[in-house]
């Protein structure tokens, strides 16, 4: 009977079974090499070593139990360590035990800390942190207490700055929160026109004339230290001035307006009444018909501070700064031209706006002056 198995060429017979053999024989080599290079470090001659690696540069810096980088720690052979570094021996590698050249270097004393301890941590740090199988780091050998783990302290130290970092940010949003609801407090409600601020003035100054003229009132008391009596009284005096020109101006407005009515529907006055002085200007502002702080204007600087002098004293700052906010939003320039455009006059807006101007920023700094 003949041989049912298949008959490989004589060719490829010989050549499948070269290749193993070739295999096994340059594994064989290569290990024969690695023991050679071992033994020169153990005996000293760097420069044969060297010169090996040269030649072979395949060569496993690293094989061999222990590693050479162990025993050169074990025989205090700084200048085979220095030799298997820059050759390019790995301080992590780890022997059957689990250690590390470190752990190799540690277990040496003090003696070996600087040659040989620093040397393998500055080229491999996060070897630190690699534990043998008896759960023991090289920290751990010197007496250093815990493990070193760079990682857990850099995520601690990452976590306590972005916590830092998270209440700066909540306390920088709580203060501009604060101070937008300061500056916008006033835009909740419209904004008041000039003929009601004028009636609700002339209201004001005749519940208050009633009141004098019902009996003696005792002065109010001074709100601090800095306003005296006759600030008080003076700040009185100014604000019944100004109800007063508010009130003539109202009447004044009144009847001009209905003297203009009365003239486009045909209507002739009597012969006893009274023509109005300036026609044109019976519903349109001039510079001084605006509201200003100080009655007919004058210096922005000047009103700026007769504002701040109605307000709260300087001791209570919270209270001053909210109240300088709401200022600067009445008496900004464009949030003035929005509501007043259409009652001023053209002639007068340069000279209006200007005075607005100067008076905003008189404002900023006197709430500037308070930060």
């Amino acid at each position: 009977m003949s041989d049912p198995s298949p008959q490989l060429p004589e060719g490829e017979a010989s050549t499948s079974m070269c290749r193993p053999k070739s295999f096994m024989a340059s594994t064989a080599r290569r290990r024969r090499r690695e023991r050679r290079f071992r033994r020169y470090l153990s005996a000293g001659r760097l420069v044969r070593a060297q010169a090996l690696l040269q030649r072979h540069p395949g060569l496993d810096v690293d094989a061999g139990q222990p590693p050479p980088l162990h025993r050169a720690c074990a025989r205090h052979d700084a200048p085979a360590l220095c030799l298997l570094l820059r050759l390019g021996a790995d301080p992590a590698h780890q022997d059957r035990h689990g250690d590390t050249a470190l752990h190799a270097a540690a277990r040496q004393g003090p003696d070996a800390y600087t040659d040989f301890f620093l040397p393998l941590l500055s080229r491999c740090p996060s070897a630190m942190g690699i534990k043998n199988k008896d759960g023991e780091t090289p920290g751990q050998i010197l007496g250093w207490g815990p493990p070193w783990d760079s990682a857990e302290e850099e995520e601690e130290n990452e976590a306590s700055k972005e916590w830092e970092w998270r209440q700066k940010l909540q306390g920088e949003l709580e203060d501009e929160w604060q101070e937008v609801i300061g500056r916008f407090e006033d835009d909740t409600q419209e904004p008041e026109s000039f003929s009601a601020w004028s009636d609700r003035m002339a209201r004001e100054h005749a519940q208050k004339r009633q009141r004098e003229a019902a009996g003696p009132c005792r002065p109010p008391r001074a709100e601090g230290p800095g306003r005296s009596w006759q600030q008080q009284e003076e700040e009185q005096r100014l604000f019944r001035e100004r109800a007063q020109a508010k009130e003539r101006e109202l009447r004044d407005s009144r009847e001009s307006r209905a003297r203009g009515v009365g003239e486009a529907q045909g209507i002739r006055a009597g012969p006893g009444a009274e023509r109005p002085r300036d026609p044109g200007r019976s519903s349109l502002w001039r510079f001084g018909d605006v509201p200003w702080p100080c009655p007919g204007g004058g210096d922005p600087e000047a009103m700026a501070a007769a504002l701040v002098a109605r307000g709260p004293p300087l001791e209570e700052q919270g209270a001053l700064r909210r109240y300088l906010r709401v200022q600067q939003v009445r008496w900004h320039p464009d949030r003035f031209l929005q509501r007043f455009r259409s009652q001023i006059e053209t002639q007068e807006l340069g000279r209006v706006m200007g005075t607005v101007t100067a008076l905003s920023q008189a404002l900023n700094r006197h709430a500037e002056a308070l930060k």
